[in-house]
């Protein structure tokens, strides 16, 4: 199976090619062909893009999961007395904002990698001759690797650069061809100039890509997709939506019921871009550490969360009781621990399209929110919300409730609704602000933390790096 192959392919590559670089920005990733070595033909260079596929199955890529949904307000670690706290460092200081490098710095770590190979493998193929292919092929898989590096960028933006402020010098680095001796420091981009980029890959993904076959793989359809979450996050509600109207009306997904189907059928009609399906012993590997903790309840929802979710249809399928000895029988998170081990971190589904669309016409005034709140809803087998008084509250909490504990939804929708929302959703952070010498200057200083700081690492090894605000 395709998993079994890159974890084989990622092991024997780590043998072959592992370097001691520090610059993530200028590592040779564990699978990578260069020029010099194998990549010949297509089978080769299929080898070398199957390689950077297995770089998203990582332990640092299930962090996700829990990571935003801490800071948000939304998931804790349960109680348990007899264990010493030190050893839960990281998951005790996210709640109240405290962003150790050990939360961050793998993100910042495999987003770039992949970002990196995806460059070099593009600069191979783009000087190989079509003949090497079968009709078409090599332009299809530049379409796959533009996808992948279009979505790490926008990925590695929202995490580490000011994605929300188009005007901000505060991007990513943006590097269209393979760093050389002279350009191994590089400054930011503008966030601006960051989002150019990652749509110019997206629209060549868009034309170029193959056609969806599954939800494992890079498609035209997932590039579709991305646009419509690219533009929400610039903030361009109005192309957003157009862009959100466009992917529905094509029709190529479809909104599953009951529910609890999206979570246990791999194959329905809702998926976008996963990873993790598939059912192999070394993804079972890379997940278990992650999904013990959720199975035997370490992890689980906090009082907030609960207060939301109150009798929601929805509550059996996001909860259940952990089985442990030391956390259970309190609840955690069921989507983190599925049966069949995989723990699948859903990147991308249809549900989101619709909850894009719906803000999207509450910020623009266009269209009829409420109403595609109760079509997604409808589509899942839901009863329809009545007798909103605020809209934007309302969809605030379908984020939470719809798409909360997957792709770091709860954290992003919160800081569009603004600080005061996560005082009110994270009390970790408002009990903080309480007892703060001066709670204003606390509070002003919360903006800075919906970014993660550029890790240390990075800032030492490239001389032209510059920290995000508030965090000098």
């Amino acid at each position: 199976m395709l998993m079994k192959k890159i974890f084989i392919l990622l092991m024997v590559g780590s043998l072959l090619f592992s370097c001691q670089i520090t610059d993530v920005l200028n590592q040779e990733p564990p699978h990578n062909l260069t020029p010099d070595n194998a990549i010949t033909d297509e089978k080769s260079a299929e080898t070398a893009l199957t390689g950077i596929y297995g770089e998203q199955i990582g332990y640092e890529s299930y962090m996700s999961i829990g990571n935003h949904a801490m800071t948000a307000g939304i998931l804790q670690r349960n109680d348990n007395p007899g264990v010493v706290v030190s050893i839960y460092y990281i998951e005790n200081r996210l709640p109240e904002l405290n962003l150790v490098g050990a939360a961050y710095t793998p993100f910042w770590d495999a987003f770039n990698t992949i970002i990196n190979s995806s460059t070099k493998l593009l600069a191979v193929l783009e000087g190989m001759s079509d003949n090497l292919f079968t009709d078409g092929r090599k332009t299809t898989m530049m379409g796959e690797i533009r996808f992948l590096r279009g979505w790490y960028m926008f990925d590695l933006l929202r995490m580490f650069g000011e994605y929300d402020k188009l005007d901000s010098k505060y991007g990513m680095i943006i590097r269209e061809t393979p760093p050389t001796s002279d350009d191994v420091y590089k400054a930011r981009s503008t966030v601006q100039q960051t989002y150019d980029f990652i749509l110019k890959d997206i629209e060549y993904a868009i034309s170029n890509a193959p056609d969806f076959t599954s939800s494992d793989f890079a498609s035209k359809m997932a590039a579709k997709a991305l646009k419509v979450k690219v533009l929400f996050y610039m903030g361009k509600y109005s192309e957003a939506l157009e862009a959100a109207n466009t992917f529905i009306g094509d029709g190529e997904r479809a909104l599953v019921a009951p529910y609890s189907a999206v979570f246990t059928d791999f194959s329905n009609q809702e998926l976008i871009y996963t990873r993790g399906f598939a059912g192999t012993d070394e993804v079972k590997y890379q997940a278990t550490r992650v999904q013990a903790y959720y199975n035997e309840g370490k992890w689980g929802p906090t009082e907030s969360f609960m207060e939301l979710v109150g009798d929601d249809p929805r509550k059996t399928v996001i909860l259940k009781n952990g089985v442990g000895d030391v956390f259970g029988p309190q609840q955690t998170i069921r989507k983190a621990s599925n049966a069949e081990g995989t723990m699948p971190t859903y990147l991308m589904r249809y549900s989101e399209i619709y909850m894009m669309k719906a803000e999207c016409e509450a910020r623009t005034g266009k269209g009829d929110p409420l109403a595609t709140l109760n079509a997604l809803r409808s589509g899942h087998g839901l009863p329809a919300i009545t007798g909103v008084t605020d809209i934007l509250q309302t969809i605030y909490q379908e984020w939470i409730l719809e798409m909360g504990f997957e792709n770091g939804h709860e954290w992003y929708a919160t800081w569009r609704m603004g600080v005061d929302q996560l005082l009110e959703t994270n009390r970790a952070v408002a009990e903080k602000m309480a007892t703060a010498a001066d709670p204003e200057l606390y509070k002003a200083n919360l903006p800075y933390k919906r970014i993660y700081p550029i890790p240390s690492s990075e800032i030492n090894a490239n001389k032209l790096m510059e920290q995000n605000p508030g965090n000098n």
